[in-house]
């Protein structure tokens, strides 16, 4: 799909739209040359650089909404957070919209209609080579963890790699994901989480092993 068609459309709906400056609803979507200005501010951030991302918006809150040109989640909508939590919300910038108009509607947060789990990816394949290729380097792992949310949890030997990973926000990331959306057999994964030496995987862990046991 052409990613700068997509873009074209969407920025002709901000152009005509009242969709700046409402900052008591977290919205103020970027036109297209502020928009490119504002990318080009966040050039090298390992985020930005590693999706291609595309900075949509500045409600001035130090957070964005950010549209992935590459990588296999293109097309979709990453909220990068300044203090954690960074992942895709949005499957499209169309559902992007439609949760700005919403928040405008109702007068709330558009941060609150992020969904409580991320959409998936539409390519599993391509998102496990992904992450791989992103863990053999520190500054990679950091955005590998961003993208967790967006696994299906079936790629079992991605899963048991993450769960004993030394960087312990890989695991943490599999263990909150696992108790997200239980399982049984993500069982004996949410137990290696669990025994994680570290002791903020472990409690993640520990909370996944409960809630598949719940389940």
């Amino acid at each position: 799909m052409d990613r700068t068609a997509e873009l074209d459309v969407y920025f002709e709906r901000v152009e005509i739209g009242q969709y700046s400056g409402r900052y008591h609803n977290e919205v103020n979507l970027l036109t297209r040359g502020k928009a490119q200005k504002t990318t080009e501010l966040f050039s090298g951030h390992p985020t930005i650089e590693a999706l291609g991302g595309f900075v949509l918006d500045d409600p001035e809150t130090s957070d964005h909404h950010v549209f992935a040109t590459k990588s296999p989640i293109a097309g979709q909508i990453l909220y990068l957070s300044h203090d954690g939590g960074t992942r895709v919300v949005f499957e499209s910038l169309t559902h992007f919209v439609a949760a700005v108009e919403r928040a405008l509607e109702e007068r709330g947060f558009l941060s609150d209609l992020h969904p409580v789990l991320s959409p998936l990816c539409q390519d599993q394949p391509g998102l496990v080579n992904f992450i791989e290729t992103l863990c053999k380097d520190d500054e990679g792992e950091d955005v590998a963890v961003q993208l967790i949310p967006s696994l299906d949890l079936y790629d079992y030997a991605l899963l048991n790699r993450m769960a004993v990973a030394d960087n312990f926000f890989l695991a943490e990331a599999i263990a909150i994901e696992i108790r997200k959306r239980p399982r049984p057999d993500l069982l004996r994964i949410a137990e290696q989480c669990r025994a994680h030496p570290h002791a903020q995987v472990a409690k993640a862990g520990a909370a996944a092993v409960a809630a598949i046991r719940g389940a």
